[in-house]
């Protein structure tokens, strides 16, 4: 223990830069194994206001929180619109995009 004192009390670079760099090692070592966090890019939230705007496509978004059920609209003007997917004139919308696309009826029925 005497030993140990006088080491310390001489303040030997060595053994400074040796603790230093274990406590840099047990830092870093670990750190990979923290969770990170995932950014999510989803509709929170969702409009049933009708919009005039003109539609390219279209994405069904599922619900898992935070993300909510939702019909994603992709304009041209505005880019894309989270609505939501019992607005009453939202099927409208989607079959005019679908019938635009040049698709049989019974396919356009199919995929709506």
């Amino acid at each position: 223990m005497f030993k140990m004192q006088q080491i310390l009390n001489r303040r030997s670079p060595h053994l400074i830069l040796s603790l230093m760099m274990l406590g840099f090692i047990t830092l870093t070592a670990g750190s990979y194994l923290r969770p990170g966090t995932v950014r999510l890019r989803c509709c929170e939230s969702v409009s049933r206001r009708n919009f005039d705007f003109n539609i390219t496509q279209y994405r069904i978004q599922r619900e898992m929180k935070p993300c909510v059920k939702a019909i994603i609209l992709y304009t041209k003007e505005k880019g894309p619109l989270c609505v939501h997917p019992k607005a009453r004139w939202v099927p409208q919308k989607i079959k005019k995009l679908l019938s635009a696309a040049h698709l049989p009826q019974h396919l356009i029925e199919f995929l709506y």
